[in-house]
C-alpha cells in the first residue's frame, strides 16, 4: 500500500459537477464500496482556491490514476506519492 496525495483544481463553471463527483466517491468510501485496496482518509476542500486534496492509501500510483481516470474527474489534478509522518 502506498499514501497519494491528489491535488485538483476546478473551473469556475464546474463546481457545481465537481462536489457531485465528490459526494459520490464520500458515499463510496461511507458505504465501504470502493474498489478492494483503496482507502479514501481525507478531503480537504479550499472552495475560495476552487481546490481539494484527497489522501487515499492505494495498492500503487498506478491503480490510483487508473481509477481516477475511470471516474474522469471535471478538474485538472496531480497525483503525488507521499511518505506519511503523522
Amino acid at each position: 500500500m502506498v499514501n497519494l496525495i491528489v491535488e485538483h483544481r476546478w473551473k469556475e463553471k464546474n463546481q457545481e459537477a465537481a462536489f457531485k463527483v465528490v459526494g459520490s466517491i464520500v458515499d463510496m468510501a461511507k458505504n465501504g464500496k470502493l474498489p478492494q485496496g483503496f482507502s479514501l482518509k481525507s478531503i480537504n476542500v479550499i472552495g475560495s482556491e476552487r481546490m481539494a486534496i484527497c489522501n487515499w492509501e492505494a495498492p500503487s500510483l498506478s491503480d490510483l490514476k487508473g481509477l481516477v481516470a475511470q471516474v474522469n474527474p471535471p478538474t485538472k489534478y496531480e497525483i503525488f506519492e507521499a511518505q506519511k509522518l503523522l
